[in-house]
């Protein structure tokens, strides 16, 4: 009796127990406790891992820092152009030798795996763009550590997901946070890094559920990282003069021509990426970086402040350690080393070089009003704000750009021509970008991110991609009666008519010559040029998606594709059944790849 009592008392205790567990579980307290827990997990993971980034980053630059390395070897010191060389042949390699984990290089890898893979990131992946950024960045390349800190970051925050079996969802937020609070551990700028995650990894969805958990990963993050003390402030500021209202013309003036920058950077970034992949089109690792390599050693000898990050050179530039000259060679070359390096497959970001850019920017902008007009602009203060302008206007992230030029230099007195100006070039940029950096290179890809994951298959191809080379055309004086004979061999049902010099004039087809053949006395008189419809032209670089819409607008079955080059010279026939029969290939494909990720995310769920 005393058993069977003893026995209830346990099942009931026991169904309380279970009870109470799924009534605190399935609660709403629940739900925000698990939040903080793992947010606080994530940020804590990521502020030691900038503690390990930060401490091999310096160990790399120390060892192959010039006076460091070449007396190691028992070189001369004007030998350090072997530098960027050694770290060159080191990450060539190690792209040719995994390919696949090389892929990627830029923030917007992240954007991507949380659009398209619900946040997955492999950890191998994570793992080797942790050690490549160090290795470039170490040995002089001119990057920033801020795409390699976000990558990390953002690896972590998914692989914590995946460790711990959450869902979807959850690997999406956690991925989000992860880049952010990284940012915040490796410059020491917590709201920076909140900033950064909204505006380039949320893309300024406010209303997104990772916001929270964001804020909390880079708090915790930015704790631990400053309690070893990884960060410090990159620039020891001077004496200087914060302005006023009659500077207001200049610091517009400023915000404009830092926007400018900014669109010099990436026109010259897209010519050179045009050049090495499309008009030289080098594939091989070794030939894009080993001749970039040696000539950017022979430019150090000369030009030592390239070298590295960088940080060293914010603090000499305010320091007045270089004249109006120095100023304006230093730029030109770090706006065309930098876009090198991006477009060649360095590991690196452009937040350092943006930084570095934007103070000799401005620097220079005073000096030169200065000596030419007489002037008495103050050039730390214009050097400060350009610092904003230039890296808002290169990564459009305005929000981001004041939060860190402010966390950086600790100093609160110029914060308004700050924000004024960072505004400005943002603007200026979007303006001529029709969009952000990260909106217009997804969209390059594919992806609409103004429609929120929408993917636009036929925009992932090319017309080169699917093009029909064998094709029939006739020429502008071709008798009718030939035309017909032409038309009804075509499989396409319609015939692009050319020129003399082969140039495609308009298209005609079938419809087009029903009318003509009852009537006999036109067949005997008339020619193709008689009756051709007038049609635009495709170049054969352009994606599958813009030529779509032009056969759509044109009501056309077909469209001639063009040389690239521009010459006038019709190298293919893109055909309306093709790009269906395309468009089935990759929708199979894309349906694939999404039942792989479900599959994926049920087992990690």
């Amino acid at each position: 009796m005393i058993t069977k009592g003893i026995h209830e008392k346990k099942a009931a205790i026991l169904r309380w127990l279970m009870q109470a567990r799924n009534t605190y579980f399935s609660s709403e307290m629940a739900h925000y406790v698990y939040l903080i827990v793992l947010s606080t997990l994530l940020g804590a993971f990521a502020g030691l891992a900038a503690i390990v980034f930060n401490y091999l980053l310096d160990a790399t630059r120390r060892f192959f820092a010039p006076e460091n390395f070449t007396a190691l070897l028992g070189l001369n010191r004007n030998l350090v152009i072997m530098i960027p060389l050694v770290g060159a042949l080191i990450i060539a390699g190690a792209s040719r030798l995994f390919p696949k984990l090389s892929k990627d290089r830029s923030v917007t890898a992240i954007i991507k795996s949380i659009l398209l893979r619900n946040g997955y990131i492999p950890i191998s992946k994570t793992v080797f763009h942790f050690f490549a950024s160090i290795i470039t960045i170490g040995t002089g390349a001119p990057l920033g550590p801020e795409a390699p800190a976000a990558k990390m970051g953002s690896g972590l925050g998914s692989a914590m997901s995946q460790l711990l079996g959450l869902g979807k969802k959850d690997m999406r937020m956690f991925t989000a946070a992860g880049a952010g609070a990284a940012i915040s551990a490796i410059f020491n700028a917590p709201i920076a890094g909140v900033f950064f995650g909204i505006e380039v990894v949320l893309l300024s969805d406010l209303k997104n559920q990772s916001l929270s958990a964001l804020i909390i990963s880079s708090v915790v993050a930015d704790i631990i990282s400053r309690s070893v003390q990884v960060g410090h402030q990159a620039i020891l500021i001077p004496h200087y003069n914060p302005g006023g209202p009659k500077d207001l013309f200049f610091f517009f003036a400023i915000g404009i021509l830092c926007g400018i920058t900014a669109l010099t950077f990436h026109g010259v970034k897209r010519k050179i990426k045009v050049l090495i992949d499309e008009k030289l089109a080098i594939q091989n690792e070794f030939k894009k970086l080993v001749p970039l390599s040696i000539v950017f050693g022979f430019v150090i000898t000369k030009y030592y402040s390239l070298f590295g990050i960088g940080y060293n050179t914010l603090g000499e530039v305010v320091s007045g350690r270089f004249n109006l000259a120095d100023l304006v060679i230093l730029l030109c070359l770090n706006i065309f080393f930098v876009a090198l390096y991006v477009s060649a497959g360095g590991f690196g970001g452009t937040f350092a070089p943006a930084l570095v850019m934007g103070i000799m920017l401005g620097y220079a902008f005073a000096l030169a009003l200065n000596a030419f007009f007489d002037f008495t602009l103050d050039p730390v203060t214009f050097a400060l704000i350009a610092m904003g302008g230039v890296l808002s206007g290169i990564n459009s992230i305005p929000l981001t750009a004041i939060m860190l030029v402010f966390e950086t230099t600790g100093d609160y007195k110029f914060i308004l021509p700050l924000m004024l100006v960072s505004i400005i070039s943002y603007l200026v940029t979007i303006y001529y970008n029709k969009g952000t950096v990260y909106a217009v290179e997804l969209l390059e890809e594919g992806i609409d991110v103004s429609k929120r994951r929408e993917v636009d298959l036929l925009g992932k191809i090319h017309v080169a991609d699917i093009m029909d080379r064998d094709y029939s055309c006739v020429k502008y004086e071709t008798p009718f009666k030939n035309l017909v004979d032409v038309l009804l061999a075509s499989q396409h049902g319609s015939v692009v008519v050319v020129n003399k010099n082969n140039h495609p004039l308009g298209i005609i087809s079938l419809n087009d010559i029903k009318t003509i053949l009852l009537s006999q006395d036109l067949v005997d008189l008339l020619i193709a040029g008689d009756i051709y419809s007038e049609t635009e032209t495709v170049s054969v670089g352009a994606r599958v998606s813009d030529a779509l819409i032009s056969m759509e607008k044109q009501n056309l079955e077909i469209l001639p594709v063009m040389d690239k080059r521009g010459n006038g010279i019709m190298v293919g026939l893109l055909t309306y059944q093709r790009i269906i029969q395309a468009y089935n290939r990759l929708l199979e494909e894309w349906e694939t790849d999404q039942f792989m990720l479900e599959r994926l995310g049920k087992k990690i769920s």
